[in-house]
């Protein structure tokens, strides 16, 4: 789930563009010290949504998405906003508590 959300973000941020070449399975499972199995399933599940693409001796890419991925990106934003409010409401906090606290943080 780690590294998938990695690769998210970097997609997210800029840093992965439609196109870009992933690393192997393997440079991955080294360079983290993770077995090529989570890697694999990662990769796997984000090919599977339409993230990436793979082409048979070429390689994992990132998929160009073009309107898809404005529609990921706020999919992706609605899951983080359910995580961070069940976060808060298991701490006692409520959805105003939350809004507050994001508008402050908009202030800084």
């Amino acid at each position: 789930m780690q590294l998938r959300e990695q690769v998210l973000h970097a997609i997210s941020t800029g840093s992965l563009r439609p196109g870009d070449q992933l690393p192997t399975v393997r440079e991955v499972a080294t360079d983290l010290a993770i077995n090529p199995n989570t890697v694999n399933r990662a990769y796997a599940e984000l090919e599977k949504d339409g993230t990436l693409s793979s082409r048979r001796g070429k390689g994992t890419f990132v998929a160009d998405l073009g309107a898809q991925a404005r529609v990921k990106k706020v999919d992706r934003l609605a899951d983080i906003a359910k995580r961070a409010l069940a976060e808060c409401r298991a701490f006692g906090f409520t959805t105003d508590d939350l809004i507050g606290a994001l508008k402050r943080q908009r202030e800084v």
